[in-house]
């Protein structure tokens, strides 16, 4: 077999990545685990230390 290519190209942009992120309150150091798509958290993201919650939609600009 030769090398496969993407049958659609949807599926690479429908992709999660995940991104470990430094709290805004706390300034933990990778303290919250993001799921991103598209520079936007996909879901809540929540500090492992301080409890402290980024929103789903939030862009990754306003964190970092």
């Amino acid at each position: 077999m030769g090398k496969i290519e993407f049958a659609n190209c949807q599926d690479v942009r429908n992709q999660k990545k995940i991104q470990e992120l430094d709290c805004p309150r706390c300034h933990e150091p990778g303290g919250i685990e993001a799921f991103v798509k598209d520079g936007i958290l996909a879901e809540d993201g929540v500090c492992d230390n301080c409890g402290y919650i980024l929103s789903e939609g939030t862009e990754l600009e306003e964190v970092e």
